[in-house]
């Protein structure tokens, strides 16, 4: 973005839309403003052909989906959206056991760099075991390479904070 597309966006405040993957064709048709999840970050990569991008955390299993349902869309675009997503892992006021279940069963490979447990955003170490443990980037390229060639989705390595 240039200076002019931030100052922009501070200026609009609450009026730019949260956007997800659902909610891009609206967004788009309607001529508003917005600020992408990860799931339409991911969607809108891989249309632009972009095959990795980092951000902050991802989303997941909100605590009590039980009664409430509250799973982020970014999981299921990890299952099916070819871009990588390195990332400082679940966002930690989430329930980050059943977020890994979940990405499990949706059959995302969810590894960590360099460290045996999966980080938790602002923790290097949520307690959870990570499913998968890669010690260098070219171990983790190596891993999304065969992801994509195996045309098996995405995949988000996680990063933990120094």
């Amino acid at each position: 973005l240039g200076k002019e597309e931030i100052e922009m966006l501070g200026k609009e405040g609450h009026k730019v839309k949260k956007v997800s993957r659902r909610d891009l064709a609206y967004v788009v048709a309607s001529g508003l403003h917005g600020a992408t999840t990860v799931s339409a970050t991911m969607y809108l990569a891989h249309l632009a052909g972009i095959k990795v991008f980092v951000t902050g955390g991802i989303g997941g299993v909100h605590r009590g989906v039980e009664s409430t349902w509250d799973v982020s869309t970014d999981l299921r675009e990890l299952s099916k959206t070819p871009v990588c997503v390195v990332c400082a892992g679940v966002k930690s006021i989430l329930d980050i056991p059943k977020t890994l279940e979940f990405l499990e069963t949706e059959g995302v490979p969810v590894m960590t760099a360099g460290q045996d447990h999966f980080p938790s955003f602002f923790t290097a170490d949520s307690g959870m075991r990570s499913p998968m443990r890669v010690d260098s980037a070219s171990q983790a390229a190596s891993v999304v390479r065969a992801q994509n060639d195996l045309e098996l989705g995405g995949a988000p390595p996680g990063r933990p904070l120094p």
